[in-house]
């Protein structure tokens, strides 16, 4: 099927019926391709039969079917959210397996802290994968209907998403035969929380995040190998580090 885009009573249609969906519904068969809800994007087929292992088998595909043709920036402006929610629909079999928040599924982009257009489900595959290739596999390894802390921790501060040393390390850290350690993504405790000696979340992703915007007043970060910036992150991430290490 040639790839659409929905129109404004299209995105209408199917904000409505996100709201009162149930587990296992399927969105109108209409919105896929009926005049009034649909309209042709691009001249471009895609496989609504194919089935993806996670995010970023998907964000390979439709980078793969539409990235010789059309430049990234175009494709994930503004003009184009009817086809990232067109194309959450003819894979909703998959995206749907579980009820989540509506901004999974449709582009939000005046939330109350801020656009949350970073957390849709297939826009974002398309776009890490995008920007890092192989390397988006630490925030898109996760299934289809599974957004994951990793994703959120690593694609929420936009002042390293796109710090392309950044992911590569995060990559090289925190995977493992495709899927992510344990730890990777935990959480510090606040202090009055956290008992003597709790190390949780120590070396995690979001503290990783923390420790590159520190050395990136030293140093050029944006420049560095993952193995030069390993050497210079603090020994709370020894671990991990080591981890990576015996991978190579």
């Amino acid at each position: 099927m040639k790839v659409h885009r929905l129109t404004d009573a299209g995105q209408k249609k199917y904000r409505d019926w996100l709201e009162q969906r149930t587990l296992g519904e399927l969105p109108p068969e209409e919105l896929l391709s009926e005049p009034s809800n649909a309209e042709m994007a691009f001249d471009v087929e895609i496989d609504e039969s194919k089935i993806f292992k996670n995010r970023f088998e998907f964000g390979k595909y439709i980078h793969d079917v539409l990235k010789e043709k059309f430049d990234a920036k175009i494709l994930l402006g503004q003009k184009n959210d009817g086809v990232w929610e067109w194309l959450t629909i003819a894979y909703f079999s998959q995206f749907g397996k579980k009820v989540s928040k509506y901004w999974h599924y449709c582009i939000e982009r005046k939330g109350h802290s801020g656009s949350l257009a970073y957390r849709h489900l297939a826009r974002t595959s398309f776009e890490m994968y995008s920007r890092h290739g192989a390397e988006a596999l630490v925030m898109l390894s996760a299934g289809m209907p599974t957004w994951g802390e990793l994703s959120e921790q690593l694609t929420s501060r936009q002042d390293v998403v796109y710090h392309r040393a950044y992911i590569q390390t995060a990559n090289a850290m925190y995977m493992k035969d495709g899927h992510p350690l344990t730890g990777a993504a935990g959480h510090v405790k606040s202090p009055k929380r956290r008992r003597r000696g709790d190390k949780s979340g120590k070396g995690g992703a979001a503290r990783l995040a923390l420790a590159v915007r520190r050395l990136s007043r030293t140093y050029d970060t944006h420049i560095l190998q993952p193995s030069q910036l390993m050497e210079l992150l603090p020994r709370e991430f020894s671990n991990f580090i080591a981890k990576a290490s015996t991978k190579q």
